[in-house]
């Protein structure tokens, strides 16, 4: 049971029975009493992210009914793809996307293995328990860790338990054969509010759209092999199934009467005559990916003071139609995850609008998008604003990503354990640190004993934690166990159209 939380210092340390450190725990880090609290003594004895260690009192705040947390953003590196858990006041928990699938990553660790972790070990729930799954759009990048979540297994074999109350999804779904986003229509639209952005009134939009938990039980049509993997999954595994939109206005349950309003931006849907549909973005032979990727779902939370806007995918035209339908101040925000994995398919009236004061990117290693791109970078930075720390320093605008925050435990191996298994040849069998050897892919041999391994993945999770009025941003440092904190006042000046 969690009884205390870190008090709104940046960070404070954890130290061992001998006073040696041990780690950094962050602002809201959940804290499990392990000893009756000693009035007398000025520590506690706790645990913290699966480890035992002290902590000052001072440091920490009783958890209670009024205050369950911060409205916090553990943007997971997945790899290449997106994959965002995301904890509000009310004390439940959302995942919006899971990357790729864990057997298609390098590392073997997804959104998946991270959720187990923060479940079990560090929240010591026993159960992985969602109010909301959110896939923003239907790539692999974006779904494919859901097939592993939702299966309820690890790529290593380790089970869990997860439950899922409510599946949110943009509405297009992946078909065998013709119109693999759905059927479309072509028709006519009401004259859009804003028409600066080049966006015509004439179009073809898919109206074949999923909805609730039957569409996906029961689809119409034969849905691609993974689709239709993560179809079943849904059916199985979640109480209900819906489609979103900006018409929602706010995700359900979070609306502006609530402490955390989560506004719906997108996808957009519009209306031409009795239909409804997503329309058809881009040319050519890239048109599908343009339309899945343009129309991500995209969130705005709202809390006290802080914005904070979660992406997609969102390429330049759709967010041409986005800025067609809104004024440019709904997105206006402190800290926005970049579009797109950092693609410079953007538009640059849409980063201007956003001018976040800090801006996460989730990228992927070993892919041949070369994200992020470096102009993106510069124009995140370029675009975005100045902030003001907690103690009254000017702060430039910030960029993380998942992908430079991310380094790796080498070391080099000193024994070899035997297989007692193993049924191959003898010679591959008998392994030794002095004597084995590894080939490389130019056929060149390099002795075991001087062949550093990577033996553990540090995250390069990005933190974002907000009481609505400063914001923290925090990564791992190579270290691994402290961390590079920036803390700021929110407040959004927004821009005049």
């Amino acid at each position: 049971m969690i009884t205390h939380y870190v008090k709104a210092s940046p960070t404070t340390s954890m130290v061992d029975d001998s006073d040696n450190f041990m780690t950094q725990l962050l602002w809201g880090d959940p804290v499990h009493l392990e000893a009756d609290w000693d009035s007398d003594s000025t520590w506690a004895n706790v645990r913290v992210r699966g480890s035992i260690g002290w902590v000052r009192k001072n440091a920490l705040r009783k958890a209670t009914s009024s205050f369950k947390g911060l409205l916090e953003f553990y943007i997971i590196d997945v790899g290449q793809g997106d994959g965002v858990l995301v904890h509000t006041p009310d004390d439940k928990w959302h995942l919006i996307d899971a990357g790729v699938p864990n057997e298609k990553q390098m590392t073997k660790k997804g959104a998946a293995n991270f959720l187990r972790w923060k479940f079990y070990e560090d929240l010591r729930m026993g159960k992985i328990e969602l109010e909301n799954l959110i896939m923003s759009h239907p790539d692999m990048d974006h779904y494919g860790g859901m097939l592993d979540l939702l299966g309820e297994r690890l790529y290593d074999g380790r089970q869990f338990k997860v439950s899922v109350n409510n599946f949110y999804h943009g509405g297009m779904g992946r078909f065998y054969g013709t119109n693999p986003l759905g059927k479309t229509k072509s028709g006519t639209v009401a004259p859009l509010p804003n028409a600066a952005f080049g966006i015509s009134r004439n179009d073809k939009f898919i109206v074949e759209l999923l909805d609730d938990i039957d569409s996906f039980r029961t689809p119409a049509r034969t849905f691609t092999t993974k689709f239709a993997e993560l179809a079943a999954l849904v059916a199985d595994k979640c109480n209900s199934a819906a489609r979103i939109s900006q018409q929602d206005k706010f995700l359900p349950g979070y609306d502006d009467t609530q402490k955390v309003a989560i506004h719906l931006l997108g996808p957009i849907i519009e209306q031409f005559g009795t239909n409804i549909g997503l329309r058809k973005l881009g040319r050519g032979d890239r048109w599908e990916s343009k339309t899945r990727n343009g129309h991500s779902v995209v969130l705005r939370f709202d809390y006290g003071d802080a914005r904070i806007l979660m992406t997609g995918d969102l390429n330049d035209e759709s967010q041409r139609l986005l800025l067609s339908y809104f004024d440019k101040s709904e997105f206006a925000v402190d800290v926005a995850k970049g579009c797109h994995h950092g693609s410079d398919d953007v538009n640059m009236e849409f980063l201007k609008a956003m001018q976040p004061r800090a801006t996460a990117l989730s990228s992927g290693d070993n892919e041949s998008y070369a994200h992020p791109r470096p102009a993106i970078l510069g124009a995140s930075a370029k675009y975005g604003r100045e902030s003001e720390s907690t103690r009254g320093k000017v702060l430039p605008p910030l960029v993380y990503s998942t992908e430079l925050a991310r380094s790796v435990a080498l070391a080099y191996p000193s024994t070899v354990k035997l297989d007692p298994d193993f049924s191959g040849p003898q010679d591959e069998r008998w392994y030794s640190a002095k004597t084995t050897l590894i080939k490389s892919k130019n056929t060149r041999y390099r002795p075991l004993k001087t062949t550093p391994i990577a033996i553990d993945l540090i995250y390069g999770l990005v933190n974002v934690r907000t009481d609505g009025k400063k914001i923290l941003c925090a990564t791992m440092k190579e270290s691994g166990n402290s961390f590079d904190c920036r803390m700021f006042k929110a407040g959004v000046e927004v821009p005049t159209t």
